[in-house]
Protein backbone atom coordinates (compact mmCIF):
# COMPACT_ATOMS: atom_id res chain seq x y z
CA UNK A 1 0.00 0.00 0.00
CA UNK A 2 1.49 3.35 -1.05
CA UNK A 3 1.85 6.37 1.19
CA UNK A 4 -1.01 8.18 -0.59
CA UNK A 5 -3.29 5.19 0.01
CA UNK A 6 -2.40 5.13 3.71
CA UNK A 7 -3.10 8.85 4.00
CA UNK A 8 -6.40 8.42 2.14
CA UNK A 9 -7.35 5.55 4.45
CA UNK A 10 -6.51 7.60 7.54
CA UNK A 11 -8.84 10.40 6.48
CA UNK A 12 -11.50 7.83 5.63
CA UNK A 13 -11.25 6.44 9.19
CA UNK A 14 -11.46 9.95 10.65
CA UNK A 15 -14.50 10.76 8.48
CA UNK A 16 -16.22 7.60 9.80
CA UNK A 17 -15.71 8.76 13.38
CA UNK A 18 -16.94 12.33 12.98
CA UNK A 19 -20.45 13.25 14.02
CA UNK A 20 -22.95 13.98 11.23
CA UNK A 21 -22.77 17.55 10.02
CA UNK A 22 -19.11 18.13 10.94
CA UNK A 23 -16.92 19.16 8.01
CA UNK A 24 -13.80 17.00 7.70
CA UNK A 25 -11.78 19.87 6.21
CA UNK A 26 -12.77 22.30 8.97
CA UNK A 27 -12.02 19.67 11.62
CA UNK A 28 -8.55 18.94 10.19
CA UNK A 29 -7.83 22.63 9.77
CA UNK A 30 -8.63 23.34 13.41
CA UNK A 31 -6.91 20.25 14.82
CA UNK A 32 -3.64 20.71 12.88
CA UNK A 33 -3.72 24.54 12.99
CA UNK A 34 -3.74 24.76 9.19
CA UNK A 35 -5.44 26.98 6.68
CA UNK A 36 -8.53 25.43 5.00
CA UNK A 37 -6.60 25.18 1.74
CA UNK A 38 -3.73 23.28 3.44
CA UNK A 39 -6.23 20.92 5.08
CA UNK A 40 -7.89 20.20 1.71
CA UNK A 41 -4.50 19.47 0.10
CA UNK A 42 -3.75 16.88 2.78
CA UNK A 43 -7.20 15.29 2.49
CA UNK A 44 -6.79 15.04 -1.31
CA UNK A 45 -3.30 13.55 -0.88
CA UNK A 46 -1.58 16.42 -2.67
CA UNK A 47 0.47 17.27 0.44
CA UNK A 48 1.90 14.35 2.50
CA UNK A 49 1.22 14.35 6.22
CA UNK A 50 4.27 14.62 8.46
CA UNK A 51 4.77 12.09 11.25
CA UNK A 52 3.73 14.51 14.01
CA UNK A 53 0.46 15.20 12.19
CA UNK A 54 -0.25 11.50 11.76
CA UNK A 55 0.36 10.87 15.46
CA UNK A 56 -1.95 13.72 16.50
CA UNK A 57 -4.71 12.53 14.18
CA UNK A 58 -4.42 8.92 15.35
CA UNK A 59 -4.31 9.83 19.05
CA UNK A 60 -7.26 12.22 18.78
CA UNK A 61 -9.47 9.67 17.02
CA UNK A 62 -8.23 6.48 18.75
CA UNK A 63 -6.93 5.02 15.48
CA UNK A 64 -4.24 2.35 15.59
CA UNK A 65 -1.36 3.28 13.29
CA UNK A 66 -0.27 -0.39 13.21
CA UNK A 67 -3.69 -1.44 11.92
CA UNK A 68 -3.67 1.42 9.45
CA UNK A 69 -0.34 0.36 7.96
CA UNK A 70 -1.43 -3.26 7.73
CA UNK A 71 -5.00 -2.56 6.59
CA UNK A 72 -6.48 -4.73 3.85
CA UNK A 73 -9.73 -4.53 1.94
CA UNK A 74 -11.32 -7.08 4.30
CA UNK A 75 -10.19 -5.23 7.46
CA UNK A 76 -12.74 -3.18 9.41
CA UNK A 77 -11.90 -0.74 12.19
CA UNK A 78 -14.31 -0.75 15.14
CA UNK A 79 -14.57 1.53 18.15
CA UNK A 80 -15.55 -0.14 21.42
CA UNK A 81 -17.84 1.12 24.20
CA UNK A 82 -17.89 -1.12 27.25
CA UNK A 83 -18.73 -1.19 30.94
CA UNK A 84 -15.75 -1.66 33.23
CA UNK A 85 -15.99 -2.77 36.86
CA UNK A 86 -17.72 -0.23 39.08
CA UNK A 87 -20.89 1.86 39.31
CA UNK A 88 -19.12 4.97 38.04
CA UNK A 89 -18.17 3.19 34.86
CA UNK A 90 -21.76 2.05 34.32
CA UNK A 91 -23.00 5.63 34.63
CA UNK A 92 -20.39 6.81 32.13
CA UNK A 93 -21.44 3.98 29.83
CA UNK A 94 -25.09 5.10 29.97
CA UNK A 95 -24.07 8.70 29.34
CA UNK A 96 -22.17 7.59 26.23
CA UNK A 97 -25.25 5.67 25.06
CA UNK A 98 -27.37 8.77 25.61
CA UNK A 99 -24.84 10.93 23.76
CA UNK A 100 -24.84 8.65 20.71
CA UNK A 101 -28.65 8.49 20.69
CA UNK A 102 -28.85 12.28 20.82
CA UNK A 103 -26.50 12.46 17.83
CA UNK A 104 -28.93 10.28 15.88
CA UNK A 105 -31.95 12.26 17.10
CA UNK A 106 -30.36 15.56 16.02
CA UNK A 107 -30.00 14.47 12.38
CA UNK A 108 -32.46 15.74 9.81
CA UNK A 109 -33.03 12.28 8.32
CA UNK A 110 -32.78 9.50 10.87
CA UNK A 111 -33.82 5.93 11.56
CA UNK A 112 -32.74 3.05 13.79
CA UNK A 113 -33.09 -0.60 12.78
CA UNK A 114 -32.74 -3.00 15.72
CA UNK A 115 -32.34 -6.70 14.98
CA UNK A 116 -32.67 -8.40 18.37
CA UNK A 117 -32.20 -11.88 19.76
CA UNK A 118 -33.42 -10.67 23.17
CA UNK A 119 -35.45 -7.83 24.64
CA UNK A 120 -34.38 -4.53 23.08
CA UNK A 121 -32.31 -2.83 25.77
CA UNK A 122 -34.20 0.49 25.73
CA UNK A 123 -37.39 -1.19 26.99
CA UNK A 124 -35.68 -2.22 30.24
CA UNK A 125 -35.45 1.45 31.21
CA UNK A 126 -39.25 1.80 31.23
CA UNK A 127 -39.89 0.00 34.53
CA UNK A 128 -37.60 0.51 37.58
CA UNK A 129 -38.04 -3.06 38.87
CA UNK A 130 -37.00 -4.55 35.53
CA UNK A 131 -34.17 -2.05 35.10
CA UNK A 132 -32.91 -2.78 38.63
CA UNK A 133 -32.78 -6.52 37.97
CA UNK A 134 -31.07 -6.13 34.58
CA UNK A 135 -28.53 -3.73 36.08
CA UNK A 136 -27.74 -6.28 38.79
CA UNK A 137 -27.47 -9.11 36.25
CA UNK A 138 -25.27 -7.13 33.86
CA UNK A 139 -22.86 -6.13 36.61
CA UNK A 140 -22.79 -9.34 38.65
CA UNK A 141 -23.11 -12.11 36.06
CA UNK A 142 -22.14 -10.60 32.71
CA UNK A 143 -19.25 -8.40 33.90
CA UNK A 144 -18.37 -10.25 37.14
CA UNK A 145 -18.16 -6.98 39.07
CA UNK A 146 -16.71 -7.17 42.58
CA UNK A 147 -18.81 -4.17 43.61
CA UNK A 148 -22.15 -6.00 43.63
CA UNK A 149 -23.63 -7.47 46.87
CA UNK A 150 -24.32 -11.18 47.14
CA UNK A 151 -28.08 -10.76 46.79
CA UNK A 152 -30.33 -8.62 44.64
CA UNK A 153 -32.44 -5.79 46.01
CA UNK A 154 -34.47 -3.13 44.20
CA UNK A 155 -32.69 -0.26 45.95
CA UNK A 156 -29.47 -1.13 44.09
CA UNK A 157 -30.72 1.02 41.20
CA UNK A 158 -29.38 4.46 42.05
CA UNK A 159 -31.61 7.49 41.26
CA UNK A 160 -29.05 9.09 38.94
CA UNK A 161 -28.65 5.88 36.92
CA UNK A 162 -32.43 5.43 36.75
CA UNK A 163 -32.77 9.04 35.55
CA UNK A 164 -30.26 8.53 32.71
CA UNK A 165 -32.10 5.36 31.68
CA UNK A 166 -35.38 7.28 31.47
CA UNK A 167 -33.74 10.00 29.39
CA UNK A 168 -32.29 7.37 27.04
CA UNK A 169 -35.77 5.90 26.58
CA UNK A 170 -37.25 9.36 25.97
CA UNK A 171 -34.69 10.13 23.25
CA UNK A 172 -35.13 6.68 21.70
CA UNK A 173 -38.88 7.29 21.54
CA UNK A 174 -38.23 10.40 19.45
CA UNK A 175 -36.23 8.51 16.80
CA UNK A 176 -38.11 6.62 14.04
CA UNK A 177 -37.18 2.98 14.46
CA UNK A 178 -37.74 -0.56 13.31
CA UNK A 179 -37.49 -3.48 15.73
CA UNK A 180 -37.25 -7.09 14.54
CA UNK A 181 -38.15 -9.69 17.19
CA UNK A 182 -39.03 -13.35 17.41
CA UNK A 183 -40.74 -15.39 20.12
CA UNK A 184 -37.37 -16.36 21.62
CA UNK A 185 -36.41 -12.78 22.54
CA UNK A 186 -37.88 -13.07 26.04
CA UNK A 187 -36.16 -16.35 26.90
CA UNK A 188 -32.87 -14.92 28.17
CA UNK A 189 -34.54 -12.62 30.68
CA UNK A 190 -36.75 -15.40 32.04
CA UNK A 191 -33.74 -17.72 32.33
CA UNK A 192 -31.83 -15.05 34.25
CA UNK A 193 -34.68 -14.49 36.72
CA UNK A 194 -35.18 -18.22 37.27
CA UNK A 195 -31.46 -18.81 37.78
CA UNK A 196 -31.29 -16.08 40.43
CA UNK A 197 -34.42 -17.44 42.13
CA UNK A 198 -33.10 -21.01 42.23
CA UNK A 199 -29.65 -19.84 43.39
CA UNK A 200 -31.16 -17.93 46.32
CA UNK A 201 -29.93 -14.56 45.09
CA UNK A 202 -33.21 -12.78 45.85
CA UNK A 203 -33.65 -11.44 49.38
CA UNK A 204 -37.41 -11.95 49.25
CA UNK A 205 -39.52 -14.69 47.71
CA UNK A 206 -41.70 -11.98 46.17
CA UNK A 207 -38.86 -10.35 44.23
CA UNK A 208 -39.16 -12.66 41.21
CA UNK A 209 -42.92 -12.05 40.94
CA UNK A 210 -42.41 -8.27 41.13
CA UNK A 211 -39.90 -8.47 38.28
CA UNK A 212 -42.22 -10.73 36.27
CA UNK A 213 -45.06 -8.24 36.81
CA UNK A 214 -42.83 -5.46 35.44
CA UNK A 215 -41.96 -7.70 32.48
CA UNK A 216 -45.67 -8.22 31.75
CA UNK A 217 -46.28 -4.47 31.98
CA UNK A 218 -43.42 -3.82 29.59
CA UNK A 219 -44.86 -6.29 27.05
CA UNK A 220 -48.35 -4.79 27.36
CA UNK A 221 -47.01 -1.30 26.74
CA UNK A 222 -44.90 -2.52 23.82
CA UNK A 223 -48.00 -4.16 22.33
CA UNK A 224 -49.89 -0.87 22.69
CA UNK A 225 -47.07 0.98 20.92
CA UNK A 226 -47.24 -1.57 18.11
CA UNK A 227 -50.99 -1.07 17.84
CA UNK A 228 -50.60 2.73 17.59
CA UNK A 229 -47.48 2.60 15.41
CA UNK A 230 -45.73 5.12 17.62
CA UNK A 231 -43.42 5.20 20.64
CA UNK A 232 -44.51 6.87 23.86
CA UNK A 233 -44.06 6.56 27.62
CA UNK A 234 -46.71 5.01 29.89
CA UNK A 235 -49.35 7.63 30.61
CA UNK A 236 -48.61 9.70 27.49
CA UNK A 237 -51.31 10.24 24.88
CA UNK A 238 -50.34 8.24 21.77
CA UNK A 239 -52.56 10.48 19.65
CA UNK A 240 -50.07 13.28 20.20
CA UNK A 241 -47.12 11.19 18.96
CA UNK A 242 -45.79 10.75 15.44
CA UNK A 243 -46.06 7.45 13.61
CA UNK A 244 -42.43 6.45 14.12
CA UNK A 245 -42.46 2.78 15.12
CA UNK A 246 -42.44 -0.38 13.02
CA UNK A 247 -42.36 -3.76 14.73
CA UNK A 248 -41.69 -7.02 12.88
CA UNK A 249 -41.93 -10.68 13.85
CA UNK A 250 -39.33 -12.85 12.15
CA UNK A 251 -39.72 -16.60 12.58
CA UNK A 252 -36.06 -17.34 11.84
CA UNK A 253 -33.57 -17.66 14.68
CA UNK A 254 -31.94 -14.25 15.11
CA UNK A 255 -28.29 -14.91 15.88
CA UNK A 256 -27.16 -11.56 17.27
CA UNK A 257 -28.11 -8.08 18.45
CA UNK A 258 -27.42 -5.66 15.64
CA UNK A 259 -28.32 -1.98 15.38
CA UNK A 260 -28.09 0.13 12.25
CA UNK A 261 -28.33 3.92 12.62
CA UNK A 262 -29.09 5.90 9.48
CA UNK A 263 -28.39 9.65 9.75
CA UNK A 264 -28.53 11.93 6.72
CA UNK A 265 -27.51 9.11 4.39
CA UNK A 266 -24.68 7.83 6.59
CA UNK A 267 -24.89 4.36 8.14
CA UNK A 268 -23.38 3.35 11.48
CA UNK A 269 -23.34 -0.30 12.53
CA UNK A 270 -23.47 -1.28 16.22
CA UNK A 271 -22.72 -4.86 17.28
CA UNK A 272 -23.58 -5.97 20.82
CA UNK A 273 -21.39 -8.29 22.91
CA UNK A 274 -21.06 -9.32 26.58
CA UNK A 275 -24.37 -7.96 27.83
CA UNK A 276 -24.54 -4.22 27.19
CA UNK A 277 -21.12 -3.70 25.61
CA UNK A 278 -20.98 -2.82 21.94
CA UNK A 279 -18.65 -1.89 19.12
CA UNK A 280 -19.43 0.35 16.18
CA UNK A 281 -18.14 1.27 12.75
CA UNK A 282 -19.08 3.39 9.75
CA UNK A 283 -17.15 1.21 7.32
CA UNK A 284 -19.17 1.70 4.16
CA UNK A 285 -18.73 -1.78 2.69
CA UNK A 286 -19.70 -3.61 5.89
CA UNK A 287 -22.59 -1.27 6.68
CA UNK A 288 -24.06 -1.70 3.21
CA UNK A 289 -23.74 -5.47 3.47
CA UNK A 290 -25.47 -5.64 6.85
CA UNK A 291 -28.14 -3.16 5.74
CA UNK A 292 -28.93 -5.34 2.71
CA UNK A 293 -29.26 -8.37 5.00
CA UNK A 294 -31.64 -6.45 7.26
CA UNK A 295 -33.81 -5.52 4.28
CA UNK A 296 -34.03 -9.19 3.30
CA UNK A 297 -35.07 -10.08 6.85
CA UNK A 298 -37.80 -7.44 6.77
CA UNK A 299 -39.19 -8.88 3.56
CA UNK A 300 -39.49 -12.31 5.19
CA UNK A 301 -40.97 -10.93 8.43
CA UNK A 302 -44.53 -10.09 9.47
CA UNK A 303 -45.23 -6.49 10.37
CA UNK A 304 -47.21 -6.26 13.62
CA UNK A 305 -47.35 -2.48 14.06
CA UNK A 306 -50.47 -0.64 12.93
CA UNK A 307 -51.86 -3.69 11.10
CA UNK A 308 -52.10 -7.47 11.59
CA UNK A 309 -54.16 -7.23 14.79
CA UNK A 310 -54.70 -11.00 15.05
CA UNK A 311 -51.02 -11.81 14.51
CA UNK A 312 -50.04 -9.09 16.97
CA UNK A 313 -52.23 -10.57 19.71
CA UNK A 314 -50.92 -14.07 19.02
CA UNK A 315 -47.31 -12.90 19.16
CA UNK A 316 -47.56 -11.02 22.44
CA UNK A 317 -49.74 -13.68 24.05
CA UNK A 318 -47.06 -16.25 23.19
CA UNK A 319 -44.49 -14.07 24.99
CA UNK A 320 -46.69 -13.53 28.05
CA UNK A 321 -47.49 -17.24 28.28
CA UNK A 322 -43.77 -17.93 28.77
CA UNK A 323 -43.61 -15.87 31.96
CA UNK A 324 -43.98 -18.10 35.04
CA UNK A 325 -46.66 -17.07 37.51
CA UNK A 326 -44.99 -17.83 40.82
CA UNK A 327 -48.09 -17.07 42.85
CA UNK A 328 -50.11 -19.71 40.98
CA UNK A 329 -47.29 -22.22 41.19
CA UNK A 330 -47.08 -21.80 44.96
CA UNK A 331 -50.82 -22.50 45.31
CA UNK A 332 -50.57 -25.88 43.53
Amino acid sequence: MGNSSIQELLFQRIREKLSPGISLAEHISELLCLSPDSAYRRIRGETPLVLEEVKLLCDTHSISLDQLLQSKDDSVLFSVVRVEDGNGSFKIFLQEMLHRLKMVASAGQKELIYLSKEIVVFHFFMHPALFAFQYFFWMKSALRSDNMPLQFSFDLLQPDIEAIGKEILSVYNAVPSIEIWNTECINNTISQIEYYREAGLFRSGQDAEIIYAALRDMLSHLQLQCEKGSKFLPGENPQLKKNNFQFFHNREGLADNTIMALTNGRKTLYLNYEGLNYMYTQNEQLCESVYARMQKLLRTSTILSGVSEKQRHLFFNSLRNKIPNRQKLQLK
